[in-house]
């Protein structure tokens, strides 16, 4: 018995030291088996209220888990939670929210904590920091009171896909227009409003980078890209392909260095890609295809530097050089495809495949042969 827990625990090691996980997931420099265990610490402000209710010690819930005691005035009508169930309730009036495909209790006589509005976690203090309807038939233009949620955590109002094996989502949420300042949601960090009607991401979303981890917006309207990208120091998905951006591919982008997916295919980039973009070592995957105004040259640095990446993804652009050579016509070119050609000036003896070794180790084996056989 014991061969086989020795290899289960083997695989759970295995899954554990893998690469970064999806968007707002936890990354490789963040795990317990690498990092302080910081990021794990700072998971409480996550803690839903109904886990953290039996330990709470909030003036308003001076005995733990008593619901009728969140009907108290003293309770309902702090500031905070009075401003975000009525930005709750003008959302749910303005996007359409009778039609919705679920909107279990949400209700202006309820509590959206206690009495479990879908979609909405709050934390131990009842404030919400969770808004999911994703699929949820949310239609129309966002409130600006969006912004007094100021506990916001993650927000996701996305569209999944348009059909399904050829049937229509007829589930499909439709937020369109420009999207209300979230600029005192202090603690946000994933945005996901992808599948929508978007014309434009809030235009101070930069107040946001100090927190914002994951920024997802993809098939919608939009015609730029964010402003101060530098300033964007914990992000590490960005996903805005299937737009119709037409911004020039921006210089500061090398900056992100925690970045590990960008996806900005399917879009109307122009200008030149640079030496910039080696910083972004932790980069997993780069698509920029389907931007044929986009041209400059993919750094052959990017060699030894992205260490990390999966594949990157040029087709259908203007991009020139040797690696361009090798990637410009496939849709995704996988590290292996561009890191062992040429003649390996660039590389250490680690970072030599053992089958190039194997090569020439068999070719002089074959050279010796011949020359004893002379």
């Amino acid at each position: 018995m014991e061969r086989p827990l020795m290899w289960l625990l083997g695989v759970i090691l295995a899954s554990l030291l893998r690469g970064p996980l999806a968007a707002g997931g936890i990354t490789e420099d963040e795990r317990l088996l690498v990092s302080d265990g910081a990021w794990h610490r700072n998971q409480r402000k996550s803690v839903s209220i109904e886990s953290s209710c039996y330990y709470t010690t909030m003036e308003a819930m001076p005995y733990g888990c008593q619901y009728a005691r969140a009907h108290f005035p003293s309770y309902q009508n702090e500031y905070q939670r009075k401003s975000e169930k009525a930005a709750l309730m003008e959302f749910y009036n303005l996007c359409g929210g009778d039609f919705w495909r679920s909107r279990d209790n949400w209700n202006q006589d309820l509590d959206p904590c206690w009495d479990y509005w879908y979609g909405v976690t709050c934390n131990e203090h009842g404030y919400v920091i969770k808004l999911e309807l994703s699929d949820n038939r949310v239609r129309g233009m966002l409130p600006s009171t969006m912004g007094a949620l100021t506990s916001l955590i993650k927000l996701d109002l996305s569209s999944t896909e348009s059909d399904y094996h050829l049937h229509p989502n007829e589930e499909m949420n439709r937020v369109e227009g420009v999207m209300p300042s979230l600029a005192m949601c202090f603690q946000l960090e994933e945005i996901e409003v992808s599948g929508n009607l978007i014309l434009r991401l809030p235009d101070d979303l930069y107040l946001n980078a100090d927190t914002l981890r994951s920024l997802s917006a993809s098939r919608n309207l939009l015609k730029n890209l964010p402003i101060y990208l530098s300033r964007y120091q914990l992000l590490h998905t960005l996903e805005l392909d299937n737009n119709r951006i037409e911004d020039e591919f921006p210089a500061e982008f090398g900056r992100l260095q925690n970045i590990r997916f960008v996806h900005l295919q399917y879009n109307r980039l122009i200008g030149s890609i640079t030496r910039d973009i080696v910083p972004m070592n932790k980069i997993r995957v780069f698509d920029v295809s389907h931007n044929p105004g986009l041209s400059g040259v993919i750094p052959e640095q990017i060699i030894v530097d992205w260490a990390y990446v999966d594949y990157l993804a040029i087709l259908n652009t203007s991009i020139a050089g040797y690696i361009s050579s090798l990637c410009l016509d496939v849709p995704f070119c996988w590290k292996f495809m561009y890191d062992t050609h040429k003649d390996l000036t660039w590389a250490t003896v680690s970072d030599v495949p053992d089958i190039v070794g194997m090569t020439v180790e068999l070719a002089q084996t074959q050279l010796f042969a011949e020359s004893g056989m002379r």
